[in-house]
């Protein structure tokens, strides 16, 4: 059985529905696996959905590792952010060493993994972008998707590696805007429906990615994305049409 570690913020409502989710598709077995850790980069400070997720990892036996990166050496950081990210990520290999990891997932990790820490374990990253467009937060990409009038929209699931948001993409899933656009004429409100669309479809198409490492149908191996035969993956599946199958669940 296959051991994941689970990296998050915690932020808000998006990652926790991608924890809940994950949990619901390992109790359904759905997903042949389970959470070695959880790893958050921050105190709870009142935040009421990552309280719930602690809460819910304890209740099932999942360690939970809380590392504050907001609080860790601040005069190193406006000093020098790359020797502060080497920092700290020095000190999360050392708190997950304990843990057997397969692989790892950031779920709403709202943190920039240095690159040694890429070099040491698989990761695979749920950004809301599709493939080789977009960087940052969700805020600022679906900003730039409304302003610049895109077709479609949506979000990859990559390796994590050095250089951000630029991994090998395991899958995607985009939606066309049409319909939205012509209904929706005002930016902001734009935006907030683009986003709501997107999150309706994100858990399924990271559930999916999971899930196909888990059942070795995708096999990484040095920073590459091979199938199950050993051939390297070039054309990278828009799973789309097994999403809205999903959603129609």
């Amino acid at each position: 059985m296959k051991m994941i570690g689970w990296f998050t913020t915690a932020r808000g409502p998006g990652s926790f529905n991608l924890f809940s989710t994950m949990m619901a598709s390992i109790k359904s077995g759905e997903i042949d696996a389970k959470l070695s850790f959880i790893f958050i980069n921050r105190d709870v400070k009142g935040n009421q959905y990552r309280q719930r997720m602690i809460d819910i990892a304890k209740d099932e036996g999942i360690p939970v590792i809380i590392f504050p990166s907001d609080t860790f050496r601040p005069d190193l950081k406006e000093k020098d952010m790359a020797t502060w990210r080497e920092a700290y990520g020095e000190g999360l290999r050392e708190r997950i060493s304990q843990y057997h990891m397969d692989f790892g997932v950031l779920a709403g990790y709202m943190l920039i993994i240095d690159p040694e820490t890429c070099r040491h374990h698989t990761l695979i990253n749920l950004h809301p972008a599709l493939p080789d467009t977009y960087k940052g937060t969700w805020e600022e990409i679906v900003g730039q998707v409304v302003e610049n009038n895109d077709p479609s929209y949506g979000s990859t699931v990559h390796l994590c590696t050095a250089e951000l948001d630029r991994g090998e993409t395991l899958a995607y899933d985009s939606f066309p805007l049409a319909g939205l656009r012509s209904r929706i004429k005002d930016r902001d409100e734009l935006v907030k429906a683009v986003r709501a669309e997107e999150l309706k479809r994100e858990a399924h198409l990271l559930m999916e990615s999971i899930k196909s490492l888990v059942d070795g149908e995708l096999v990484v191996k040095g920073g590459a994305v091979y199938d199950r035969k050993g051939r390297k993956v070039e054309d990278h599946p828009d799973l789309a049409s097994r999403i809205d199958s999903r959603l129609r669940r």
